[in-house]
């Protein structure tokens, strides 16, 4: 067996486990390679990129999202173990191996990867899957990592709220600007050939 296929057997089992028992599984995260990691994150944002694109009845959303959400999601990733690499380090004093936030923070964003799918239906839904992930995060860092329950809550908290504020923000900038747009067109004068619209 090779060594691909030791790594896809070992994501399906592992994600199988995950998806029946989040909580439960997410208090033990693997050690996994960075082989398997990236691996991993690549083919969970693809097929839901893909199904995605299925939903929506669209070859070019299919295309766009599997090329695109593994990219975007791998680079979030990776400035997200990140932030908490650092903030650990600098707030708890505590130095956590990077690889192991990254996997933590994989298998957190497996719901988001999943509520992500049905978004163009219901896109509020968006919240929830970060609510979910905000959930999961606080488990896997508290019971994997020892850190301060009430530091790490606040913590996960303090970036959802930031999340719903930006995500309001711009739903409330784009539904203005949208409301604005047909106004403007349904008071336009109405210009006939031949004639100057500003004469009366």
């Amino acid at each position: 067996m090779t060594h691909l296929q030791i790594d896809l057997r070992e994501i399906f089992f592992s994600l199988r486990s995950f998806l029946k028992h989040p909580v439960q599984e997410i208090r033990k995260i693997p050690h996994w390679e960075w082989r398997r990691l990236i691996l991993a994150q690549l083919l969970v944002t693809m097929i839901s990129g893909f199904l995605a694109g299925l939903i929506h009845h669209s070859v070019y959303a299919i295309f766009l999202n599997m090329l695109l959400m593994p990219i975007l999601t791998l680079i979030t990733a990776f400035i997200s173990s990140l932030f908490f690499f650092y903030t650990f380090q600098i707030v708890s004093e505590k130095i956590i191996e990077f690889r192991l936030i990254f996997t933590a923070v994989f298998f957190a964003n497996v719901p988001f990867f999943i509520f992500q799918i049905i978004m163009g239906y219901f896109p509020p839904i968006l919240l929830v899957g970060l609510a979910f992930t905000g959930l999961l995060l606080i488990v896997a860092f508290v019971d994997n990592f020892l850190l301060p329950r009430k530091f790490v809550t606040r913590l996960i908290a303090g970036i959802y709220v930031i999340f719903v504020m930006t995500y309001l923000v711009a739903w409330f900038s784009t539904n203005h600007s949208t409301d604005n747009w047909h106004e403007s067109s349904t008071s336009a004068p109405a210009v006939q050939l031949g004639k100057d619209p500003s004469a009366h």
